[in-house]
């Protein structure tokens, strides 16, 4: 157990000492999801956060956002489970303060549970933020083009681009190494029948084709179309030349896989001429081959 006085005493010279980026995490013994943080920003302001939980973990439960709000927290997505949840404070003191009120008036831990002490820094994330922002700039820039006008997006702010007769969508993503890759996909077939000749028809395709590759849904019975590119190296005619392939790629194979195994075009779900379960996932988040 941890004597709250004794873990004031210690966590105040603790945050007081850090510098640009560095933070100090308190998570509570055997639940690192309860872990809370008091971070130094880049202007040396102080804040305490409720770090965000990237899926498959559980989300913050909708109590727990509710009492956030109602101490000053605020998220720049509350609907994004990966967001944190923030508030500036005035000192160390503050912050500390602040730290054991998230444990115990809204985690509800014990104010006596044992905590373990994580020094980090998050500079990575934060140069990471500013490169997903920066392609982000560049990707709706070229779509905005492309289009004359603006770009509707989806829920995930994944960009939705109508070509000729098919759906296109780009989606930038950090990866492990801080890096930014920007998927550029389309939906070409929903409903199939998963089987063996679908997927070894579709690595034989695979492998005849120059840009891009097909994937196979197997957890909602959906084929896929899409390619991947380096954020650090997107351009303008790059995109372009993307987004023109896999529309081009999408619309010539949607049909023919239909009529070889079944389903119904992805066109043909969305302008309700078939009937057909859209996937909720995304090439790299669900069961693919």
């Amino acid at each position: 157990m941890t004597d709250p006085t004794t873990a004031r005493a210690f966590l105040e010279p603790e945050v007081e000492m850090l510098e640009s980026f560095d933070f100090v995490a308190a998570v509570p013994g055997g639940n690192p999801l309860h872990a809370v943080e008091a971070v130094r920003r880049q202007d040396g302001a102080l804040e305490v956060r409720m770090p965000g939980r990237p899926m498959p973990l559980p989300a913050l439960p909708s109590e727990v956002r509710s009492k956030l709000r109602d101490r000053g927290f605020a998220s720049e997505d509350p609907a994004d489970q990966t967001k944190p949840w923030t508030r500036e404070v005035h000192d160390a003191a503050e912050a500390v303060e602040m730290l054991q009120e998230l444990l115990t008036g809204i985690l509800g831990e014990k104010p006596d549970a044992t905590l373990n002490v994580v020094h980090g820094n998050h500079e990575a994330e934060y140069l990471m933020r500013e490169k997903l922002a920066e392609t982000r700039r560049i990707v709706e820039a070229t779509l905005t083009d492309m289009l004359e006008g603006p770009v509707e997006r989806d829920d995930d702010g994944d960009y939705v681009v109508p070509v000729g007769n098919v759906h296109v969508m780009v989606s930038p993503r950090p990866i492990v190494d801080g890096n930014i890759v920007v998927r550029v996909f389309s939906i070409t077939n929903v409903g199939v029948t998963v089987s063996p000749e679908l997927g070894l028809f579709l690595a034989r395709l695979n492998f005849g084709l120059m840009f891009g590759r097909f994937a196979l849904d197997t957890d909602n019975g959906a084929v896929w179309f899409d390619e991947s590119l380096l954020g650090g190296q997107l351009s303008d005619e790059l995109l372009r030349f993307t987004v023109k392939v896999v529309a081009t790629t999408a619309d010539e194979w949607d049909d023919r896989l239909k009529q070889m195994f079944g389903g119904a075009t992805y066109q043909d779900v969305l302008k309700k001429r078939a009937t057909g379960t859209v996937p909720t996932t995304k090439p790299g988040q669900g069961g693919y081959l």
